[in-house]
Formats: structure tokens, sequence, C-alpha cells
């Protein structure tokens, strides 16, 4: 039983990972022009 839950729960989480990088990968053009701006609100502004 142990080892079937172990399974499952590398299965779900190699699943996660994939779908956080396909969608990075269609994004990456909003997230480049909305990322700039998101980086100096949390860093807070320099110069």
């Amino acid at each position: 039983m142990h080892a079937a839950l172990l399974i499952l729960h590398v299965l779900v989480a190699g699943a996660i990972i994939a779908l956080v990088l396909i969608q990075r990968g269609r994004g990456a053009e909003v997230g480049a022009a909305f990322g700039s701006g998101a980086s100096s609100t949390v860093f807070g502004a320099q110069g």
C-alpha cells in the first residue's frame, strides 16, 4: 500500500511539473511583458 501511494505521488508531482512547463512555454511572450513590472514591485525600485 505504501509503495502504491508513493508511486501515485511521484506521478502526480511529475504531471504538475509538466503542466507548469507547458504553460510557461505557451505564455512566454505574456510573461515577458508583465514579468519586468512584477519584478520591480517585488524587489523594489532601484536607482
